[in-house]
């Protein structure tokens, strides 16, 4: 963990934004990730549990070559959105600069996804985000749901 980031956790301790016990946690955690097995439960300041940004994906690929081949791809993610608050600038910062100039040639401003992404939660957003479906009929199958819980 760099100093910079150690900081930022700390700053978030003394701004009350998370307590001693979640700072605890998340430097653990950071520090050594294979030997954080309790998950971290992070709660806003009126001692409930923040809100999460979740991302789940299914997806069916049937193989096209005459085989009965099939591939299922099922993603389920759950970031806590104070998490996200906290460590969204460090994570960008350890993007290699040559990816970050890429994606922004691409139109992909990841600071400012953060943002919106933050601003939408404490808005009261109540409905997804993103909700894909696509179906591409017998050969492909796909489900993306982006929203906050």
């Amino acid at each position: 963990m760099t100093a910079t980031e150690r900081t930022k956790i700390l700053e978030l301790l003394k701004n009350g934004t998370i307590t001693v016990e979640e700072a605890e946690k998340l430097l653990t955690a950071v520090d050594a990730p294979e030997a954080a097995q309790e998950s971290v439960t992070l709660k806003d300041s009126r001692g409930r549990k923040s809100k999460k940004l979740r991302i789940l994906v299914d997806a069916i690929e049937h193989g096209g070559d005459g085989e009965n081949s099939r591939s299922n791809a099922k993603v389920n993610v759950s970031i806590p959105l104070s998490l996200i608050k906290a460590l969204g600038p460090i994570a960008t910062k350890s993007i290699p600069r040559d990816t970050m100039a890429e994606l922004k040639n691409d139109g992909v401003d990841i600071d400012e996804i953060i943002r919106q992404v933050v601003e939408l939660s404490e808005s009261g957003l109540d409905e997804d985000m993103i909700n894909i479906d696509v179906n591409g009929g017998e050969s492909e199958k796909a489900k993306v749901r982006i929203y906050v819980e």
